[in-house]
């Protein structure tokens, strides 16, 4: 592998509905829980030679949407990668925005705008989720995003 690549020949780009499974196949391909689903806003970034190397989806829930499925292929972490595709995801978010990230990567989200919040007064569906996935010993925070 060429790890001289800079960020300047990554491209991240939203899928259309008929690309979703190329997703699917990047999260199988390298073990991420991650699942895109059809009719979800879903971005991918791809190196240099057109391969997938990040992905993330926006789930849209009731009165809200969750940032989810955020994953960068192995050998391209600490690049800048993920920076990349969360930046540009970010003209799809607003203040109902939120996130689940691991502990240890709160920093990092806090530095593309997200802040922590108590689940007390969130929308019942990230709620729901953020309790769900507690239960299965994850040890991630609620994070919102805060436009501007």
């Amino acid at each position: 592998m060429d790890r001289n690549n800079s960020t300047d020949s990554f491209t991240a780009r939203w899928l259309s509905d008929a690309e979703t499974p190329l997703a699917n196949k990047f999260y199988r391909t390298h073990k991420f829980r991650g699942k895109a689903r059809r009719n979800e806003p879903c971005m991918v970034v791809r190196d240099g030679k057109g391969q997938i190397i990040a992905c993330g989806c926006l789930r849209k829930l009731t009165d809200s949407q969750l940032l989810a499925g955020v994953a960068v292929a192995p050998d391209f972490r600490g690049r800048g990668v993920a920076r990349l595709l969360l930046h540009r995801m970010a003209e799809a978010y607003d203040e109902a925005t939120f996130t689940f990230p691991y502990r240890h990567l709160v920093p990092f989200y806090e530095s593309l705008g997200f802040e922590v919040t108590d689940a007390a007064g969130q929308p019942s569906a990230i709620v729901d989720r953020f309790h769900t996935y507690l239960k299965q010993g994850r040890d991630i925070l609620i994070m919102r995003y805060r436009a501007g």
